[in-house]
């Protein structure tokens, strides 16, 4: 002990200046790098969030992009669907139904007794249907060949009643067939 008292006696001043500076950098650490090194932490979570709403934001855009495709390529098919598949107009339309329908119904050995149409559509839609209604009689193989001929015919046709009878005053062979259909066509009042 004696030599530590001898240090401190001699070596005041040395003794002094190091104990400010340890007192001076304590209250440093205190008062100047704690603050900053919980400001660093805070600042690293800020960007961690930012890092995490940034990829978030990214996935985000990435599905509105692909809805956008997606929607651009359904508008693209909607078009050619328009424009390749349906009739472009009414006179179109009748001219799948009328004599098609009935030259189909005579090659398949089928008496087409009434046909009736109609023309559904308002003012300002893009599409139009003309509805059709058939009364055929013939025999049941016939009228069968007759569905599948229009189920796989390559025109839009939609068949939407198929009521099936006897012939009341024919032979027992002898069905009648009502049929109705429609088809769609591009109305010229919407286009």
């Amino acid at each position: 002990m004696n030599l530590v008292r001898r240090v401190l006696s001699e070596k005041r001043l040395a003794v002094g200046v190091v104990g400010v500076v340890l007192l001076v950098d304590v209250l440093l650490f205190g008062l100047a790098v704690r603050p900053l090194r919980a400001g660093v932490t805070q600042a690293r979570a800020r960007a961690a969030a930012a890092a995490a709403r940034l990829a978030a934001s990214a996935a985000a855009l990435a599905a509105a992009q692909a809805r956008q495709g997606d929607r651009e390529r359904a508008d693209a098919e909607l078009r050619r669907f328009y424009g390749t598949v349906l009739p472009p107009n009414l006179a179109a339309a009748r001219s799948i139904t009328y004599p098609r329908l009935a030259a189909l119904a005579a090659r398949l050995g089928l008496a087409l007794e009434r046909r009736t149409s109609a023309s559904d559509g308002e003012d300002g839609d893009r599409l139009g249907r003309l509805r059709t209604n058939m009364l055929l009689a013939g025999e049941y193989e016939n009228i069968r060949h007759f569905i599948e001929a229009l189920e796989t015919a390559p025109e839009f046709l939609v068949i939407e009643e198929v009521v099936l009878s006897p012939r009341q005053e024919a032979s027992d062979s002898e069905l009648v067939l009502t049929l109705g259909l429609s088809t769609y066509y591009v109305s010229e009042s919407g286009a």
